[in-house]
């Protein structure tokens, strides 16, 4: 038994499956803490640290576990899946994160705090989207091609 037979064959067995789906938006940052001097900030963040920020075209990938459905043969319907994460990027999307963000007034928007935020905020809209028996798995945000960070439950 290969190929599709044995994944068919384990999903029925674990009874599991993980969806995978990406979602591009843009936003702007600068690392600062506030309580620190510029050159305690230009010594920490370098070039992440200017006057006004810098711009990302983040990718974000988010994964779902769940049961297949018995009818559908999905986790989840894609058009769910859309919806869910244009309402976790759209607090932040075309954004400053640090003025136009309250998360982020008092918090350095690195790449770990954004994908923690968006983390919880995915999680918290699947749970109010009524969609049973799917969790969020793992959510993964690019920065750039080679900077990510995962956030895990």
């Amino acid at each position: 038994m290969g190929g599709f037979a044995s994944l068919h064959a384990m999903l029925q067995t674990t009874g599991l499956s993980r969806l995978a789906r990406r979602k591009s938006f843009q936003c702007l940052h600068k690392y600062e803490v506030k309580d620190w001097t510029p050159e305690e900030n230009a010594r920490t963040f370098g070039a992440c640290f200017t006057p006004n920020g810098h711009g990302h075209n983040y990718e974000l990938e988010a994964y779902f576990e769940g049961p297949l459905d018995p009818v559908t043969g999905m986790i989840m319907n894609l058009v769910d899946v859309d919806r869910l994460l244009a309402e976790t990027i759209a607090p932040v999307n075309g954004k400053h994160l640090n003025y136009e963000v309250a998360k982020f007034h008092d918090q350095v928007p690195t790449t770990e705090n954004l994908a923690a935020y968006l983390f919880e905020r995915l999680k918290v809209r699947l749970t109010a989207s009524g969609v049973r028996d799917v969790s969020v798995a793992r959510l993964r945000l690019y920065e750039s091609e080679n900077l990510w960070v995962d956030v895990w439950p």
